[in-house]
């Protein structure tokens, strides 16, 4: 029973509350595309997976987005997407996801979950 315990818990705290520690090619996208196009659809993805655009930067590229709360996570997360324009045709959209609350340690891979369904998304309007 107590090793039952332990890798529970070892389970839960392997489980970050951010984003961060993922790969640049797990959060990260370059597209073909125009800035003001990667823009638009960057924006709708955000609908396309739930969330709600709380801040947009449109002359720095970026949008902060809203995920409100479940029965597991009752304060939500927030997204961070940063388009760049990288040159001849092409833009980078980079995304992280965090747990709203600084307080939480685990949030059962609900940030990562996040970041990949916001890119199928993205990958969905700009492919």
């Amino acid at each position: 029973m107590r090793k039952l315990g332990f890798i529970l818990a070892v389970a839960l705290l392997a489980a970050c509350a951010s984003t961060y520690r993922m790969s640049e090619a797990e959060r990260s996208r370059s597209y073909k595309s125009t800035t003001p196009a990667a823009w638009d659809a960057a924006i709708a993805a955000v609908s396309d997976v739930g969330m709600a655009v709380i801040e947009t930067e449109p002359e720095h590229g970026r949008i902060i987005a809203r995920r409100h709360g479940t029965f597991w996570d009752l304060k939500g997360h927030v997204m961070f997407v940063v388009i760049r324009d990288l040159g001849s045709g092409r833009v980078r959209v980079d995304a992280n996801a965090e747990s709203f609350s600084e307080h939480e340690p685990v949030d059962f891979g609900l940030s990562r979950r996040i970041v990949r369904d916001y890119l199928r998304a993205l990958d969905a309007r700009l492919l």
